[in-house]
C-alpha cells in the first residue's frame, strides 16, 4: 500500500507510468482529509488510473485533518466512490458512517475499519475489543495501527494477527519498532501493509517502494 498524504505526493505518483506505479505499490491510499482537493478536481487528475484507489478521511482524533462530524466525512467521500476499490473509516465513527458503508459496497468496494493508538498499544483486552465491535457493521476487515514502546508490543501484535478472527486484519506498528513491525507482521499474515509516496504521515513507515521490494523478498 503506498500512502499518497499531500498534492506533492500526489503529482508525483501521477507522474509515474503504469510500470512505475506497480513497482511503488499494489494498492495507492488517497488522503482525502490532507490532499484538500475538491472531489471533481481530484477525479480530473484520476482519469485513466488503472491502480486500485483506498479512499480515506480520517479523523483528527486518529491523525487526521478531516472535519469530526460524520456527515462532513461522508460528504468527502461517497463523490469519489465509483473510484474506490476499497474505503476506510475509523472505527469509533463506523456506526453513525452506516449509510457510506453500504454505499461503497453498492459501488463495489470494500470497507476497512481502522483503529489507531499514536502513543501506545492497548491491551490485549482492548484490541481483541475492537475487531468484535468491527464485525456487526458491515466491514469487510479490521486496520490496527499502535505504537510499539517494546518488543512485547510487537509480540503481542504478531499473536492478534496470528490468531484465528472472523475478520480478516491489517496490522502494523509505529515508532522505534515500526519498520520492523511492518516487515515481521506482513510475513505474519497482515493483510495490508502501508508505505509512504513522498513524505511519511506515521512514524516507522517505509517508503512504498521500498517495502514492496522487501516484502517481495520474505
Amino acid at each position: 500500500m503506498g500512502v499518497v498524504g499531500d498534492q506533492v505526493a500526489l503529482q508525483h505518483w501521477l507522474s509515474l507510468n503504469t510500470a512505475e506505479r506497480d513497482a511503488t505499490c499494489d494498492v495507492v491510499e488517497l488522503r482525502l482529509d490532507t490532499l484538500n482537493l475538491p472531489p471533481q478536481e481530484l477525479r480530473r487528475l484520476l482519469t485513466g488510473n488503472t491502480q486500485p484507489i483506498l479512499l480515506t478521511c480520517r479523523h483528527p482524533a486518529e491523525g487526521g485533518s478531516s472535519p469530526t462530524e460524520p456527515a462532513a466525512r461522508a460528504a468527502m467521500i461517497e463523490p469519489l466512490l465509483d473510484l474506490a476499490s476499497l474505503v476506510d473509516i475509523e472505527l469509533r465513527t463506523a456506526q453513525q458512517m452506516q449509510d457510506t458503508i453500504q454505499k461503497a459496497h453498492a459501488a463495489g468496494a470494500f470497507v476497512i475499519g481502522s483503529f489507531h493508538d499514536f502513543k501506545a498499544t492497548p491491551a490485549d483486552e482492548v484490541l481483541e475489543g475492537s475487531i468484535s465491535f468491527a464485525q456487526p457493521l458491515g466491514l469487510d476487515s479490521v486496520k490496527i495501527a499502535t505504537f510499539l514502546n517494546s518488543q512485547e508490543d510487537l509480540i503481542r501484535l504478531m499473536r492478534l494477527v496470528c490468531s484465528p478472527h472472523r475478520q480478516r486484519l491489517s496490522v502494523m506498528g509505529m515508532g522505534p519498532w515500526g519498520r520492523v513491525s511492518r516487515l515481521v507482521l506482513a510475513k505474519s499474515g497482515s493483510l495490508l501493509n502501508y508505505g509512504y509516496i513522498g513524505t511519511s504521515n506515521a512514524p516507522g513507515q517505509w517508503p512504498a517502494s521500498e517495502l514492496k521490494q522487501l516484502l517481495s523478498q520474505l
